[in-house]
């Protein structure tokens, strides 16, 4: 910065220098070409940094837009390869069957209830991870896990019925150890003990001490001028 403008600085004492020896015979026309350059110099300075800051957000722009994309691809491709998963199959399965048989009479189909509740679970999970806390997103977890297994029993054929629920169970399970971290955790409450209630007996003593105190205070003070006083009058005798 310091370098910059000593730079700035010698560019405008060489363009003073350059109007005077230019138009040293008029004062006005040096000022009017000074000022007139100057004016140039700051609309080409705005006009190259407004380029560079839309260039500047123009690249930035694309590189979010790049990541969120990124992002967004590789959440969806994750979340498909799990949904693909032999042993997630066991719990999706049942209750994309379930949603498909109970959603013929609904206004939305069952593909949209499908995939919002495909979705619901990790932006819960996310949020009671994230938040640690909060009773309301644990209570939305514990009735989606809920609902879960019990599409899962609902919809799996009897021979593997049990073993699909429990395997449901455990699932919601080791998902909730990391959703609902925390839950233990309370705020410190510290309890000081209240003052023993004062009597009026000890009221009194404890006034009486204080004004005896001061009466002694007073007293000694007392002693200590009359002590002056009788030093002083010594002292004069002695020198008559």
């Amino acid at each position: 910065m310091v370098k910059v403008a000593d730079w700035i600085a010698d560019r405008y004492q060489r363009l003073q220098e350059w109007a005077q020896e230019r138009f040293a015979d008029d004062p006005r026309e040096a000022e009017i070409a000074k000022y007139s350059v100057l004016a140039v110099c700051v609309a080409g300075v705005g006009l190259l940094v407004l380029v560079l800051f839309w260039l500047a957000v123009t690249v930035l722009t694309a590189i979010i837009q790049g990541v969120a994309n990124g992002v967004v691809t590789g959440g969806t491709w994750a979340l498909e390869q799990v949904a693909d998963w032999k042993l997630t199959e066991v719990v999706t399965t049942p209750v994309h069957a379930y949603i498909t048989a109970n959603a013929a009479g609904l206004p939305t189909g069952a593909e949209a209830i499908w995939s919002a509740w495909a979705v619901t679970g990790p932006i819960l999970w996310l949020l009671c991870w994230l938040t640690g806390s909060s009773w309301s997103l644990r209570l939305a977890w514990f009735l989606y896990g809920t609902g879960s297994v019990a599409m899962v029993y609902s919809a799996t054929p009897a021979g593997g019925r049990m073993l699909a629920t429990g395997i449901a169970v455990l699932s919601w399970g080791v998902l909730s150890v990391f959703a609902l971290r925390g839950i233990h955790r309370r705020p410190a409450t510290h309890v000081h003990p209240a003052p023993p209630p004062t009597t009026a007996l000890e009221q009194l003593r404890t006034r009486l001490d204080e004004q005896f105190s001061e009466v002694q205070t007073r007293l000694t003070s007392m002693e200590a001028a009359v002590n002056d006083q009788l030093a002083a009058r010594r002292a004069e005798q002695h020198d008559r």
